[in-house]
């Protein structure tokens, strides 16, 4: 018997987040009209493509959102969204000289906001409140 639910295209999907920090604020991004989840706040990031290693998706989807260039620092956590798909938390850092600009297709603004300001938006994709309060938990250590 066919299931009368369609199958849910993010479930079992494996994703990478840069979480990129600097002087206490965080880089963040609002999606583009084009996007899922159009006009939310997340961290920059998206999907492992067949055959890629965290690190390479990583680097490519940063380059295709923001034309940024990254040193990879650490795994910071793993988590589960509400709708199924794994995310991969990765500490990155800008290499020098290197400035983000937003690929309008999938990326409508830019923002640098401290963990307190994003504590307080509405407008936030919900897996970044799940990663304030795991960093809050010290469920991981973010220097």
């Amino acid at each position: 018997m066919a299931s009368e639910f369609p199958t849910d295209p993010d479930r079992g999907r494996h994703a990478v987040v840069a979480v990129i920090r600097e002087e206490s604020r965080f880089l963040v991004i609002r999606r583009s009209e084009w996007v899922r989840a159009p006009g939310l706040l997340c961290f920059p990031g998206g999907g492992i493509e067949s055959g890629e290693s965290i690190e390479i998706a990583m680097r490519r989807e940063l380059m295709e959102e923001l034309s940024l260039e990254v040193e990879i620092e650490t795994h910071l956590w793993t988590s589960t969204t509400r709708w199924g798909t794994q995310l991969e938390w990765i500490a990155c850092k800008r290499c020098v000289g290197s400035e983000p600009v937003a690929a309008p297709m999938e990326v409508a603004e830019i923002l640098w906001l401290s963990h307190e300001e994003l504590q307080n938006r509405a407008d936030l994709l919900g897996s970044i409140p799940d990663f304030l309060s795991a960093l809050e938990k010290g469920l991981f250590r973010f220097s």
